[in-house]
């Protein structure tokens, strides 16, 4: 089956979009609220998979099982079930890569054809402070150095910014290599903050310290950030090969 780019699919037209400005056109969106899902209607496989989760869990993994069987279908791409492998990672069909991504207010699940990149990853965090004491073990010296230089309006979530883009920076490359980052083990740098009417956005680049977890010639890794709607979104959408 050959993997088609039609419009954005997108279920919840009623909810404002955290993450279609920060991707390209070439990748499918979906975005909702984890309570608008049904659990019961996944399938036995899936089910199987959140047999012992709390329903809080139950409802996550359902919103995002429920968008990626929608943008998968409007790809011509039908499946019976999408699970998730030892490592935790969904076994997407062949023709595709793709993210899926929820906090408790949130479900966001994107998917572009595989010629078009090598790899995609989303995160979505309330857009909360970090609690301070967390913070040493998710930012290098050199990036709490850097915080400080930091527009105001963005100081106050960097833990959590930092948090949320080296989360999007390892999905985008985990799925391939299967080497295990630690969160010291991406130093990030951020450029470009500024308001985009309902929020803010930025740019990062992310420099991985272990040349083994990632793609030859690929050790620096772009990616986008937003803070809009009570959320922050997080976005890297490799290159393809």
């Amino acid at each position: 089956m050959s993997a088609v780019i039609s419009p954005v699919a997108k279920i919840d037209h009623d909810i404002p979009s955290l993450f279609r400005m920060l991707l390209p056109p070439s990748v499918r969106l979906a975005e909702m609220p984890p309570e608008r899902a049904d659990p019961a209607a996944l399938s036995a496989e899936e089910q199987q998979q959140i047999a012992r989760a709390v329903p809080k869990r139950r409802m996550e993994f359902a919103a995002g099982r429920q968008l990626a069987r929608r943008l998968l279908g409007d790809m011509g791409l039908e499946i019976d079930a999408l699970v998730s492998d030892a490592d935790r990672v969904p076994r997407w069909p062949a023709p595709v890569v793709g993210s899926i991504t929820h906090c408790r207010s949130l479900c966001a699940v994107a998917v572009v054809p595989r010629a078009l990149s090598l790899g995609i990853g989303l995160d979505v965090e309330p857009a909360e402070p970090m609690k301070p004491e967390l913070l040493p073990h998710i930012l290098r010296e050199s990036e709490s150095a850097r915080l400080r230089d930091w527009p105001a309006r963005w100081r106050e979530l960097g833990g959590i910014l930092t948090f949320s883009a080296k989360e999007s920076l390892y999905k985008s490359i985990y799925p391939v290599h299967r080497v295990f980052l630690d969160f010291q083990d991406v130093e990030l740098h951020w450029s470009d903050f500024e308001p985009d009417g309902s929020g803010l956005l930025a740019t990062f680049e992310g420099d991985v310290r272990v040349p083994q977890a990632t793609f030859p010639g690929m050790t620096r890794i772009t990616g986008q950030a937003r803070v809009a709607h009570g959320h922050i979104g997080t976005v890297v959408v490799l290159p393809p090969q």
